[in-house]
């Protein structure tokens, strides 16, 4: 009878924490997604920026970027 008591009386105290704990609702989280870019808008924005002009200069650039990044064991 006293192990019935107990075990009801701890089952009561645990229900109790338990919907305590569900009355308070955390605010929304926003978090700062970034924006991430399709193939096509990669595409649209290299042929904005890369003319027949300064190709050569903008080929430069990426080999430079992509042998930093070797270097660094990426």
């Amino acid at each position: 009878m006293l192990r019935k008591i107990v075990a009801l009386v701890g089952i009561a105290v645990i229900s109790i924490f338990c919907l305590s704990g569900c009355k308070e609702r955390p605010e929304e989280v926003k978090l700062d997604r970034e924006t991430v870019k399709t193939t096509a808008e990669y595409q649209a924005e290299a042929r904005e920026q890369i003319t027949k002009g300064n190709m050569a200069n903008e080929l430069d650039k990426i080999e430079k970027v992509m042998e930093q990044e070797a270097g660094q064991g990426r």
